[in-house]
């Protein structure tokens, strides 16, 4: 009788890299972009490919455009605009069902500001005028 014995199978995986040559500035968010999850955190180096020193200008571009507000901290920011639209079309709703008071809109609560700000500005005189009479 025989024994075979079993090859042991060798993988190699080829690590990823990245290239040397890529400029990381804050400035430049598109870049960013890619060393970031969708949920806005930092992808680590096993995974992007980066060398240690470039992991560590990484960190510091991706912290500087945050602080810049090129790029977002968190998804949250998306959800509050999403709460903005969800609140105007409930007003939309409301008003549709004849509701007495609907919920006021932001944009139109600015835009009535806006507005008796500058009627209030039209019907005082002007201080050239007073200086001339």
């Amino acid at each position: 009788m025989v024994i075979r014995r079993k090859r042991k199978r060798v993988l190699f995986r080829r690590k990823r890299t990245l290239d040397p040559n890529t400029p990381i500035d804050y400035k430049d968010p598109d870049t960013l972009k890619r060393f970031i999850t969708d949920r806005g955190k930092i992808i680590p180096r096993r995974i992007s490919g980066a060398t240690s020193s470039q992991q560590r200008e990484i960190c510091t571009a991706i912290k500087r455009a945050r602080y810049l507000s090129l790029l977002p901290f968190s998804v949250a920011h998306r959800q509050e605009k999403k709460m903005i639209v969800d609140a105007a079309l409930a007003a939309a709703a409301a008003s549709a069902r004849g509701d007495r008071r609907p919920m006021r809109r932001f944009d139109q609560a600015t835009e009535n500001k806006d507005s008796q700000e500058t009627a209030t500005t039209a019907s005082a005189p002007s201080i050239e005028a007073q200086t001339t009479e």
